[in-house]
């Protein structure tokens, strides 16, 4: 879970802890970066306005060395265009705060299935 409200980040912690998940937070685009150069996870959650590197930008360079993350995007602010752009980047989900919890919670399943199913999907 990347986002620079501390509210949000324990929010969320919580709740996908609560839910079965494994759990990794961090405030800002950079902390991101280099805690997904140095640990490979499932599912990134990632607020879109982040201060200094953005969650666009985030999302972009995150793609040229792990092409298949999944993703889902979290906004305060959404807009047409950035909900154009996070899906061309290949998030799963643009959800716009303020979301219900079990929104988020169903997100997440969702995206940690879809992994499931792409990891089965190899073939010979």
């Amino acid at each position: 879970v990347v986002d620079d409200e501390p509210g949000m980040r324990d929010l969320l912690s919580r709740v996908l802890a609560d839910a079965g998940h494994e759990v990794s937070t961090v405030e800002s685009g950079e902390e991101a970066l280099v805690l997904l150069a140095r640990e490979t996870f499932d599912v990134l959650v990632l607020d879109k306005n982040l201060p200094g590197i953005d969650g666009l930008m985030v999302l972009r360079l995150v793609r040229s060395h792990q092409p298949a993350l999944r993703a889902i995007m979290i906004t305060a602010y959404p807009s047409e265009t950035s909900n154009a752009t996070a899906r061309a980047l290949g998030v799963l989900a643009y959800i716009a705060k303020p979301f219900g919890v079990l929104t988020m919670i169903d997100a997440v399943d969702d995206a940690v299935a879809a992994g499931r199913l792409a990891g089965r999907a190899v073939g010979p």
